[in-house]
């Protein structure tokens, strides 16, 4: 008798194992909870022959539980779950099941302009995703992301602005746990133009995310979802960024004279524009110095030039290395073209 309850112990145990074995769960990132003019649909197809059982969650803004329940599929069966008619406010879900005969679907469907976007939902969570956005023509008026936090506690996120070969900015945010976070490419990144983005990147700590990038035509009527990418890691390197902006510091001739300077500068493509306010100068303080300059990767110069009384002075801001939110640089000061000063800069962007 004792090897029978040993042997038992042991087939229960397997099983168990087993079932712990065959859970999983796939996510949904983004439901329109709060917004009468979308539809929320969830769609099961059983390729078993045998029925299964689904259990959906859903979460609302606030990362409150509003729902949770269980869906039967029929075998070879599909259903399609109405998923307003669970929760009118739910923001983001999940579905958890067990064996390997089912597959998931999420659509959003408006209910005014027709348009339809849909996408296989996937039981991955990362710390770092990919937002790819295709621009098509007739998807152009507008995109964004949605990121979705599903682990019980907040999570830190950087997300990275990627165009043109290079990062065009950051921000930082924090996502409450079981909650999402969601918007156009302009609620963190208004500087930016949107065809400019060509990819954003989200970087955490946790490996708790998933997300969607999303484009839409003005209407709605035309929409392409599609389900961000789980990324091995990410590296921003010396993160060179976009250097428009205000940038202050100082430059300094290394013989005993030094001033401050304010540069407010913007840049398209390579080429950048903009005004200087250089102090302490041998003509007093000079405001509203236009300059103009060029942008290779990390590094940067600009000229500029003003009149000081009856002489031209030029400067030429040269060999500006960057260093996240700094440059370093030197400088060439000639009046009337013949050589009258040199030294070195520096710049902290604002």
């Amino acid at each position: 008798m004792k090897q029978l309850r040993v042997l038992a112990g042991i087939v229960l145990m397997f099983l168990m194992m087993n079932v712990s074995v065959m859970a999983a769960e796939v996510f949904m990132p983004h439901l329109t909870g709060g917004f009468a003019d979308w539809g929320d649909y969830l769609t099961v197809d059983n390729t078993g022959v045998a029925p299964a059982s689904v259990t959906v969650i859903l979460y609302d803004d606030t990362g409150t539980q509003v729902y949770s329940g269980a869906h039967v599929v029929g075998a070879l069966g599909e259903s399609v779950i109405d998923l307003k008619q669970l929760s009118s406010t739910a923001q983001s879900g999940k579905v958890t099941y067990s064996g390997n005969t089912l597959y998931f679907r999420l659509s959003l469907l408006n209910n005014v302009a027709g348009g339809v976007a849909e996408f296989r939902l996937m039981g991955i969570q990362s710390s770092v995703l990919g937002f790819f956005f295709s621009d098509f023509e007739s998807v152009v008026d507008w995109k964004g992301i949605a990121l979705t936090n599903y682990g019980a506690s907040e999570a830190a996120v950087t997300l990275f602005a990627i165009g043109g070969g290079r990062i065009l900015g950051t921000a930082n945010l924090a996502v409450p746990p079981y909650s999402k976070v969601s918007g156009t490419h302009s609620t963190w990144f208004s500087d930016l133009n949107m065809n400019e983005v060509k990819k954003i990147i989200a970087v955490s700590p946790v490996a708790v995310l998933g997300g969607i990038a999303i484009a839409s035509n003005a209407a709605s009527s035309s929409m392409l979802f599609t389900a961000a990418v789980p990324m091995e890691s990410f590296s921003a390197g010396e993160l060179i960024g976009d250097f428009t902006g205000v940038w202050r510091g100082e430059w300094d001739n290394g013989g005993g004279y030094s001033g401050d300077i304010v540069m407010r500068l913007i840049q398209t493509d390579d080429q950048v524009v903009g005004t200087a306010d250089i102090d302490d100068t041998d003509c007093g303080n000079v405001r509203n110095m236009p300059i103009n300059g060029t942008v290779s990767n990390d590094m940067i110069a600009f000229d500029a030039s003003f009149k000081c009384g009856q002489y031209l002075a030029t400067l030429a801001f040269t060999q500006g290395s960057r260093r996240g939110d700094t440059i370093f640089g030197s400088y060439q000061e000639n009046v009337n073209g013949a050589f009258y000063d040199s030294g070195t800069f520096w710049l902290t962007k604002d």
